[in-house]
């Protein structure tokens, strides 16, 4: 799967220059989201989240090696409305050409894993179940998030820490939160 994962600009599709600014916010964002979930979390969601972060990210190559499968996904909602948010584990899938998707719950993404910079990049569409949505490139370049149906660019950091751990996450999300982290686990 390594031997898929090329540039975003060899495979020829663009990033919005918002994405670009929030990937480059992403330590802003996330910083910021630790502390309201570090001031005003419980004891169980902060446990989640500090599993969540734990370990060092491996080369994209590696990552990318390790990811196609399924996997148990847990979203994590950081700051903005609420301190921490961290739901029950939902069902991703990676498959083996570097797409990504959540399979459950109401709020999904579904996109593609690019290498930018040097680090592996999820770029995506976010959508409520039911709805069909559209390639992360055919997206407008104007976001609403009060649009129905609801289709939101979403870009986020891929780090795999070991063959069964890893994380993706969404710096400054169009909806709800100012980071959220989407914990990956498998056995």
């Amino acid at each position: 799967m390594a031997a898929l994962l090329m540039p975003l600009a060899a495979m020829g599709e663009p990033l919005r220059s918002d994405d670009q600014e929030r990937l480059a916010a992403l330590d802003a964002s996330l910083g910021r989201a630790l502390r309201a979930a570090f001031a005003g979390g419980g004891a169980d969601d902060l446990a989640l989240l500090r599993d969540g972060l734990r370990g060092t990210a491996m080369a994209p190559e590696a990552a990318m090696d390790l990811l196609p499968g399924d996997w148990n996904c847990r979203m994590i909602k950081l700051g903005r409305n609420l301190p921490i948010v961290a739901y029950q584990p939902f069902r991703c899938r990676a498959n083996g050409d570097g797409g990504f998707e959540k399979l459950t719950g109401s709020q999904r993404t579904r996109g593609a894993l690019h290498l930018v910079e040097g680090q592996l990049v999820y770029l995506g569409t976010g959508f409520v179940a039911g709805e069909t949505p559209p390639d992360y490139a055919d997206l407008p370049e104007a976001v609403e998030p009060q649009s129905v149906p609801q289709f939101m660019p979403e870009i986020g950091l891929v780090e795999m820490v070991s063959e069964t751990a890893g994380r993706i996450i969404f710096p400054q999300p169009h909806l709800e939160s100012e980071t959220n982290l989407l914990v990956l686990t498998r056995d």
